[in-house]
């Protein structure tokens, strides 16, 4: 799934002929006049397929995965917002806060469509592109998405972020959840349940999350539900999921059982 969540030709033809139930399958576009025109009639059987999307541009598609990784590494590491700012091509002042998310916040996710980044014509050129992006505490719990359009101009040989506009942006509050939690009598479990949704520490995945409902259950049980994001790092795109958790209490002690 995707967190929390901020883009004519005219034809001339006469109107199709008729088929025959005899006749194969076809859509014509003859002469208005039925007369020879010198033209080529265009002929396509009815049910082919449709051609085949145009191959994504790998270079911009690349140069857009690697400023966002960096960024990522900027979260992690807020120094290297200085190196990064230094490579962007514009002399606009850019915030920590825009380029590496909000204080406190670890860019965990990140995605793109390659139907959204222009090919590249004949020659290097600007070009535009919207970016999805999820932001999470050292908890794990998420606290902002946003989308945001991305303008990268040639720059030696391949192509720099020349300018970086946050749209949709959303920040997370999991406060009325918590307080759920609270009159539940599970708050105390809550920082157990997300080293469980976290799962063993993975260097090779990074894992957010939002709690979307506390509940109790028949016989004083507690269901608790969140959505997981799931990404790798330095990688665009991520998995979601939603998981669920039942609390027991027993003995003034908890128990997870799979919901």
């Amino acid at each position: 799934m995707r967190l929390a969540p901020l883009l004519l030709t005219v034809a001339l033809a006469a109107p199709l002929a008729p088929v025959s139930a005899s006749s194969p399958s076809v859509a014509r576009a003859d002469s208005p006049s039925g007369a020879a025109t010198g033209g080529v009639t265009g002929i396509r059987l009815v049910g082919d397929p449709d051609p085949a999307p145009p191959k994504p541009d790998g270079a911009r598609s690349k140069a857009i995965e690697r400023f966002l990784s960096a960024r990522q590494d900027a979260s992690v590491d807020r120094v290297l917002t200085a190196r990064l700012r230094r490579e962007l091509a514009t002399r606009e002042q850019v915030t920590d806060e825009v380029l590496a998310g909000p204080r406190g916040g670890t860019l965990i996710a990140f995605d793109f469509d390659d139907a959204d980044v222009p090919r590249a014509g004949a020659r290097a050129e600007r070009f535009d592109v919207t970016a999805s992006l999820l932001f999470a505490s050292p908890d794990g719990q998420v606290v902002e998405t946003r989308d945001e359009r991305l303008t990268f101009v040639p720059s030696g040989g391949g192509y720099a972020c020349a300018k970086i506009v946050p749209t949709n942006v959303i920040s997370w509050d999991s406060q009325e959840a918590l307080d759920h939690a609270t009159e539940a009598g599970v708050a105390r479990e809550m920082d157990h349940l997300k080293a469980y949704w976290r799962g063993p520490a993975d260097p090779n995945r990074l894992v957010a999350f939002s709690l979307s409902d506390v509940k109790r259950a028949s016989g004083g049980d507690v269901v608790i539900s969140c959505i997981r994001y799931i990404a790798r790092p330095g990688r665009r795109g991520y998995e979601s999921d939603t998981a669920s958790v039942v609390v027991t209490k027993q003995d003034g002690a908890f128990r997870i059982k799979s919901d």
